[in-house]
């Protein structure tokens, strides 16, 4: 077995790459790309709605409360949608995906509840733009990190200069919207 900075160097350097800018880099642009644009769009929506519905709900009750009321309305939505994804479960091999799958893979609801939690709590304080633009930053480092790694199982994109250098303006931009007073 390597010696951990062995290891750790071995995966920086498998995950930065150094490559020449693409001009024209080719895109393939089909409808199955259109409709994945689309339903993201949607989830972005629906996110940034979420955050401000919960943030005025918590004026007026408790911060506990919306997310509670969120995860509690999600959970029916997210129950009829399993039911009707895996033919109510049988669809699913649960021993083995017990067996197979990795500890973390079960835990996907503490980050999404700590999101919610945390969105509320900030949403009345600092405001829809400071609060997405700051939490657009945050995830867009996280997934860049879990891209060059490929952790938790992502598929591997090595963090190209063209990806750096695009998440450098993007945080210039957060840094615009957010600190703007």
């Amino acid at each position: 077995m390597k010696p951990i900075f062995s290891r750790i160097g071995q995966a920086f350097k498998n995950s930065v790459v150094i490559e020449k800018p693409r001009l024209y880099a080719e895109i393939k642009f089909d409808r199955r790309l259109l409709l994945d644009i689309i339903l993201l769009m949607v989830g972005g929506t629906a996110t940034a709605i979420q955050g401000v519905v919960n943030g005025s709900l918590s004026s007026y009750t408790a911060p506990g409360f919306p997310p509670w009321l969120s995860f509690g309305v999600g959970s029916v939505l997210l129950v009829i949608f399993f039911l009707i994804d895996t033919r109510g479960g049988k669809s699913i091999n649960w021993r083995n995906s017990l067996k197979t799958s990795p500890w973390w893979a079960w835990l996907g609801g503490l980050p999404g509840a700590a999101f919610v939690v945390v969105i509320t709590l900030m949403m009345p304080i600092r405001g829809p733009a400071f609060v997405y633009s700051i939490y657009i930053c945050a995830k867009m480092v996280t997934s860049l990190v879990i891209d060059s790694f490929g952790l938790f199982g992502a598929k591997h994109h090595p963090a190209t200069i063209p990806r750096i250098i695009g998440f450098f303006i993007m945080t210039a931009g957060v840094l615009m919207v957010s600190l703007d007073k």
